[in-house]
């Protein structure tokens, strides 16, 4: 199970070509197209799978789909492929634009210290030292990669699979 999570910031035309695919291939696209562009520049943010603690942590140690700040900084926002192995969800303009204003307002790093000892799904085989540093680590690039992505105009999907 691979379970590693991606962000990337699509512009309009990036974004146009992935809803134009049929929904069963837009994941495959998005890893073919997508992902060989942008992976390594500064409109791709790696979260390995630390994605789920940092998931669990913005909902206060629950886990929360709810798209709305501070759920969707990750995981949420529309839902663009769901299949058991696959997901994609894109935030849009006002989202980014939301997000970056929350993150400014709300140090990430501080609520994932605050609530990682909250996490309350036995099935998150992470809750330990190492995990919380994990989580962290991999952490601290989202709120500089949300701000390159308002300041390209761009909007934002996340990737997983499993």
């Amino acid at each position: 199970m691979s379970r590693l999570g991606m962000l990337y910031a699509l512009n309009e035309e990036d974004v146009k070509k992935l809803r134009s695919v049929p929904e069963e291939e837009r994941y495959e696209y998005m890893l073919e197209e997508i992902e060989e562009a942008l992976i390594g520049s500064p409109r791709s943010c790696e979260l390995d799978k630390a994605w789920e603690g940092i998931q669990y942590c913005l909902g206060g140690g629950k886990w929360n789909e709810d798209n709305c700040i501070p759920t969707n900084i990750v995981f949420g926002g529309e839902v663009l492929v769901e299949k058991d192995d696959e997901i994609i969800t894109l935030k849009n303009h006002q989202d980014v634009r939301d997000i970056v204003e929350y993150l400014h307002q709300n140090k990430l790093q501080e609520i994932i210290q605050k609530n990682f000892w909250n996490i309350d799904d036995e099935n998150f085989m992470y809750k330990n030292d190492d995990g919380l540093e994990h989580t962290l680590g991999w952490s601290e690039e989202i709120l500089a990669f949300y701000e390159n992505a308002l300041k390209e105009n761009c909007q934002v999907i996340f990737t997983v699979d499993f």
